[in-house]
C-alpha cells in the first residue's frame, strides 16, 4: 500500500483544476409580449428563487453556467453588458460573487443592485457560531461565510423578504403580485423545512467532511456536523501536511464520509476517502437546469439530504 504522503503528493503535482461547463443558467421568461421586468442573478439557485416570487412578471437569467463555480469565475463582457439591460441584478455577495457587482455597476447605470449578504445581516440575521476544523471561514472572503441560501429557512425569513422588496422597488404596481408569490413560496420552503428534518433527525451519524464550508449552515440547522474541510477556499490546493493532519483527524473522530462537489474534480476527496477507509458523497450547493433533481432550489435541497441521509445511515 502507497504511504499517505506519497498519495498526497501524486495528487497535488495533478492540481486541482477547475471544470467550466455547461450553458447560462437562464428561467423561462413570461409569455411573449407580457409586461415583465428583466432580473439578472449569479448562481443558479438565487435565478430559481427570483423566478418563484416574481412568476410572470420578471424575466430571470442566471449568469453562472452549470458546472462552474462562482468563486473564481469571470463573466464575458457579453454577459455583463445584459446585465445593462436589467431592471433588477441580484447577487449573493459575501465574497462568494462579488466579481459581478464592479463590473455590472460600469455597464449598468441605473440598475438595482441587492447583495443578499448584507441585506440578511441589515434584517437582523447572525451566523450560528463555530466553523469546521481546518476552516478560517474561508480566508478569500475575510471573516465571511456566503453559503446562506442552503439554509432553507434563512432563504425563507431573510433572503426572500429581501428579494421580493427589491422587485417591489423595481416595479411597484405588482406589489400586490408579488407579496402574494412571497407567502406562497414562504409556506413551500416551511414544508421543505419539516421535511428535510423528518429526514436527517434521527441518523446514527452526524459528521463528514467537506470540500470547503459551504454546508456550515445546512449542517447547523439540521443537526449535522461538517467536522472539517479539505481546502479553506474551493480550487486551493491544500498542503500534503494539511490533508495528512485531516486524515488523522477522521481517523481520531470516526469520520467516514467525504464530500465532493460536481464544480471540481474528485481526486483529493478520493484519497482522503481511501485513507480514512470512507466513501465520497456527492454535494451539490448549486444545482442547475438540466441536471436531474436538482432543476429548483426545493429540489436540490431534497437531493443533498437524501445523500447526506444515505451516507450517515450506514
Amino acid at each position: 500500500m502507497r504511504k499517505i504522503s506519497d498519495l498526497i503528493i501524486a495528487l497535488l503535482v495533478s492540481g486541482l483544476t477547475l471544470f467550466l461547463t455547461g450553458c447560462p443558467a437562464a428561467a423561462p421568461s413570461p409569455a411573449p409580449g407580457a409586461e415583465h421586468i428583466d432580473v439578472v442573478t449569479t448562481i443558479f439557485p438565487l435565478a430559481d428563487i427570483v423566478l418563484e416570487l416574481g412568476g410572470e412578471k420578471a424575466a430571470v437569467t442566471g449568469l453562472l453556467p452549470v458546472g462552474a463555480s462562482p468563486h473564481d469565475f469571470e463573466p464575458a463582457v457579453g454577459q455583463i453588458k445584459a446585465v445593462s439591460q436589467a431592471s433588477l441584478f441580484v447577487y449573493m455577495g459575501g465574497g462568494l460573487d462579488d466579481w459581478a457587482a464592479p463590473a455590472a455597476r460600469s455597464e449598468a447605470g441605473e440598475i438595482l443592485m441587492l447583495e443578499l449578504y448584507e441585506a440578511a445581516l441589515a434584517q437582523g440575521w447572525q451566523p450560528p457560531p463555530g466553523l469546521p476544523a481546518g476552516s478560517s471561514a474561508e480566508p478569500a472572503h475575510g471573516a465571511l461565510n456566503p453559503h446562506l441560501w442552503l439554509d432553507p429557512l434563512t432563504v425563507r425569513d431573510y433572503l426572500c423578504p429581501a428579494i421580493t422588496g427589491a422587485l417591489v422597488e423595481a416595479d411597484g404596481k405588482n406589489e400586490a403580485y408579488y407579496r402574494s408569490r412571497l407567502a406562497a413560496y414562504q409556506a413551500a420552503l416551511t414544508d421543505l423545512d419539516a421535511g428535510l428534518r423528518a429526514e436527517l433527525s434521527a441518523l446514527p451519524q452526524k459528521s463528514f467532511v467537506s470540500l470547503h464550508a459551504a454546508w456550515h449552515y445546512f449542517a447547523d440547522r439540521y443537526g449535522l456536523d461538517e467536522a472539517a474541510v479539505i481546502t479553506d477556499f474551493p480550487g486551493q490546493e491544500p498542503s500534503a501536511a494539511a490533508l495528512g493532519s485531516l486524515v488523522d483527524f477522521c481517523r481520531e473522530r470516526g469520520i467516514t464520509v467525504v464530500s465532493a462537489e460536481p464544480q471540481f474534480p474528485e481526486q483529493i476527496a478520493d484519497t482522503i476517502a481511501r485513507e480514512i477507509g470512507g466513501r465520497v458523497v456527492l454535494l451539490d450547493p448549486l444545482g442547475g437546469g438540466g441536471l436531474e433533481g436538482r432543476e429548483s432550489y426545493l429540489d436540490l435541497m431534497r437531493y443533498n439530504a437524501a445523500v447526506l441521509k444515505d451516507a450517515l445511515s450506514k
